[in-house]
């Protein structure tokens, strides 16, 4: 479970930061800023919390970003995930297909949803980028 909550989150913050930058105390301030827009960007109706509905949505939009071939799966090459955890959720066709890709979104959403309202707030939404960094 901790993987695919892992590979969900690595997909969405890489995707919104370079690779380069490290964990200091001088970026500590980006990465709260870059966390605070990250959650800006799921929040679609702008209502300070992120459904289920907006955080499929826009992981679905991470996934077709991800898809360069665009044949509906992902491959090793097109993830930045490392090679052990890749393979332990694609299983045995080496590849990630859109459900799988769902189902990995929805053990993310439910294990970062602590009050289990149906939503996640800024402070859930930080609790789970901060548990994915530190694995």
């Amino acid at each position: 479970m901790a993987v695919k909550v892992r590979m969900a989150f690595t997909l969405m913050v890489a995707l919104a930061v370079p690779p380069h930058i490290a964990a200091t105390a001088a970026t500590a301030s980006m990465e709260h800023a870059r966390d605070a827009r990250i959650f800006e960007l799921l929040d679609d109706d702008e209502d300070g919390r992120v459904s289920m509905m907006e955080f499929k949505n826009n992981q679905m939009l991470v996934f077709y970003i991800l898809d360069r071939n665009k044949d509906l799966a992902l491959t090793a090459d097109e993830t930045f995930l490392p090679a052990d955890v890749f393979a332990s959720i694609a299983g045995a066709d080496g590849k990630i297909d859109t459900l799988e890709f769902l189902d990995i979104v929805d053990v993310a959403f439910k294990q970062a949803d602590t009050n289990h309202d149906g939503m996640l707030d800024r402070q859930e939404f930080a609790a789970l980028l901060s548990r994915v960094r530190s694995q």
